[in-house]
């Protein structure tokens, strides 16, 4: 800081305060070659510590919002459970009714030929489903596919060959 001598008896004084104007509030950078030029913006550095801070606050919710989350999905799969059965049922009787030597070796197969819709899908998929592969020739009171959903999966869906492959009969 440069300092000027008054003729009064005042003790020195910064220059900036007797009239002559310093750039306050940007910051002057140099360049090789391009002598100086004020800039004004956010540093690399400033711009990671942000994205460090968010990381930081990100990591202390997730394990509060992912019980949240497998709650709410638990409680979605209870209410829609009697629109995807029924969906599911639709499904594998019109196969089974438009193919009457059917064949089911593994889930993927009996979703591939059923055509099964998205949400059936992800039951069929689902590691807590058991299935037992089943054909026309099984017996009807044989237990082949088994859903766990639900809170803890303690809800349980059990269907047998015969109400997978044989309509209802009307009423």
């Amino acid at each position: 800081m440069q300092r000027e001598e008054t003729s009064t008896h005042e003790s020195w004084r910064p220059l900036a305060t007797t009239g002559q104007a310093a750039n306050i509030g940007t910051v002057p950078r140099l360049f090789l070659g391009c002598g100086t030029r004020e800039v004004s913006g956010v540093t690399l550095l400033e711009l990671l510590c942000v994205v460090a801070i968010i990381g930081i606050l990100a990591s202390l919710l997730l394990p509060t919002v992912v019980p949240a989350y497998s709650r709410v999905r638990a409680m979605s799969e209870e209410m829609e459970a009697g629109e995807i059965v029924g969906l599911l049922l639709a499904e594998t009787r019109g196969y089974c009714a438009r193919t009457p030597k059917y064949r089911f070796e593994n889930k993927k197969d009996f979703e591939e030929k059923c055509g099964l819709a998205p949400k059936c899908r992800s039951w069929v998929q689902a590691s807590a489903t058991e299935f037992v592969p089943f054909n026309s020739f099984d017996p009807t009171n044989r237990v082949v596919l088994v859903f766990h959903i639900g809170r803890n999966h303690a809800t349980r869906y059990d269907f047998t060959a015969g109400e997978l492959s044989t309509r209802p009969p009307e009423r």
